[in-house]
């Protein structure tokens, strides 16, 4: 028996980093006739039930397999929102994994999880972070057992174009329950890893930026090497089975290695996978078994990695993003700080003041700029206010943001007073993005050219940090490129130079 809570039987999902690896063994043509019988399997179910019949992960795997629901001959719009907003109302709040499960989902179905459903379903998950980093086993916030629990939030967030809150800490907690071989489990205290859960545990690793050169990276791929069988598929519960093979492609290609040279024997994991494919489409869960939803799903997701040579969840970031993007109506393609702005959205560090609108060239408070502070270094607002500053009460909307930036030691006040919805200069942005860079040492220097600087414009007490800028090619993040120390700040300077930041890490 496996531990409860499980999710989906262990489907392991791809992050989106920009890896890519090349098909050398089934041959893309196999691939493709692969996904497209799959794919046909399960429009012959949703003909004969109609939405019921597609479950969340199938939802995923369509989408990333080409197919769009909502359209064409996956029925309409309408019947599909009114099938997720049902969906929603059904999740379990005692697993923290089924809101994340849904997160994917409503991404894959072309819905944002910020708004979908009347309830932003990112804001959940992170209110389920507990202080030293864990995503709770729960949604409330209780239980710290499970694995799966953290390493689901920390996907879901990822794919959703969102900084991880608390990644140290996140990181830290997740390194701690490696076992000894590698591998890892799915709740805390087990004795004996699992395929399943490693390669999912390799997925948030990704996630959380931890690169290949770390030992507990290197370990659970060494996990996984060691676990595979003749044949090259990987037990899980005592038998090979397909999910298990698929969970090891999407996390081998999220790690940049080729699934189709991972071989035992003559076997790749790949053939091994495409040996469950029955006759008419669907993948069973066991050689000698009948096809399934579940083993049809997750093989439909490592078969659109393998076609891709990327993630799907890199994908499914990438829609998200765009879709976010598309909709911001005041940031076309022509605008000056649409590159920097673009990122920003698509990897979740801004968002618009609307769903609609950006307004880019409204100024930004000193309050505003804490928040976007907090977010690109991985931090969270205080959880209560304290009122430590005299003109923030407790009961503002800033009190926890600036009070966090004041305690770490990004923004100041001055005798008691912080300023948080007073507009912010360029010369206070230079201070306050120098003492970020200091802090969490960021030194690099960014690829634009010398701004020049007119000194005398310049106050005594920012002179040194604005130096520091000018250096590092940080300034002249402006339509004119030019530094206008005491001229106010717009959300899209802002964003500009959160853009150079973030590029200096």
């Amino acid at each position: 028996m496996k531990k409860p809570y499980r999710i989906a039987g262990g489907l392991a999902l791809l992050l989106i980093l920009n890896l890519t690896t090349t098909v050398v063994a089934a041959g893309k043509q196999t691939i493709d006739q692969a996904a497209n019988r799959a794919v046909q399997y399960v429009h012959g179910k949703f003909g004969a039930k109609g939405v019921v019949a597609i479950d969340d992960w199938t939802i995923i795997g369509l989408a990333m397999n080409g197919e769009t629901i909502g359209t064409g001959r996956w029925g309409t719009k309408r019947e599909w929102q009114a099938e997720l907003e049902k969906r929603l109302r059904s999740l379990d709040p005692r697993k923290t994994t089924d809101y994340a499960r849904y997160v994917l989902t409503v991404a894959a179905a072309g819905e944002d999880p910020l708004r979908f459903g009347r309830e932003n379903m990112i804001e959940r998950i992170k209110g389920a972070q507990l202080a030293n980093g864990k995503f709770a086993d729960s949604i409330d916030g209780r239980g710290q057992e499970l694995i799966n629990a953290h390493v689901w939030s920390i996907i879901a967030l990822h794919a959703a174009g969102e900084p991880i809150p608390r990644a140290s800490l996140a990181k830290s907690w997740l390194i701690s329950r490696q076992l000894p071989d590698g591998g890892f489990q799915f709740y805390s205290g087990a004795k004996q890893s699992g395929v399943d859960m490693t390669a999912m545990t390799l997925l948030a690793m990704r996630a959380l930026g931890m690169t290949k050169d770390e030992q507990p990276v290197k370990r659970a791929l060494a996990y996984l090497k060691n676990a595979q069988t003749t044949g090259g598929g990987f037990l899980e519960s005592g038998a090979p089975n397909s999910e298990s093979a698929a969970n090891v492609i999407s996390a081998l290609i999220a790690w940049g290695e080729q699934p189709n040279v991972w071989k035992k024997g003559t076997a790749s994991v790949t053939d091994h996978l495409l040996g469950f494919q029955r006759t008419d489409g669907s993948f069973a869960h066991t050689r000698t078994g009948i096809g399934n939803q579940m083993a049809t799903a997750q093989a439909l997701l490592a078969l659109s990695d393998l076609e891709r040579g990327t993630s799907y969840l890199n994908a499914l970031r990438e829609k998200t993003g765009s879709r976010r993007l598309s909709q911001l109506r005041d940031v076309p393609g022509s605008f000056w700080a649409f590159r920097e702005i673009s990122f920003l959205v698509k990897n979740g560090y801004l968002q618009g003041v609307t769903a609609a609108e950006m307004k880019p060239n409204h100024p930004v408070t000193r309050a505003q700029f804490a928040a976007l502070l907090l977010r690109a270094v991985g931090e969270v607002p205080n959880p209560r206010a304290q009122g430590i500053f005299r003109d923030v009460p407790v009961s503002d909307w800033s009190a926890p943001v600036v009070e966090k930036a004041a305690a770490l030691g990004l923004m100041q006040g001055s005798q008691g007073i912080f300023r948080p919805h007073q507009g912010i200069t360029h010369e206070e942005m230079a201070v306050i993005t120098a003492r970020v860079a200091q802090r969490y040492g960021w030194k690099k220097t960014f690829s634009s050219g010398y701004v020049n600087v007119e000194w005398s414009k310049v106050s005594s007490w920012a002179r040194s940090s604005v130096k520091d800028l000018q250096t590092r090619r940080l300034l002249g993040g402006t339509a004119t490129k030019r530094f206008d120390a005491k001229s106010g700040v717009t959300r899209a300077e802002a964003a500009v130079m959160l853009y150079r930041l973030l590029a200096t890490r």
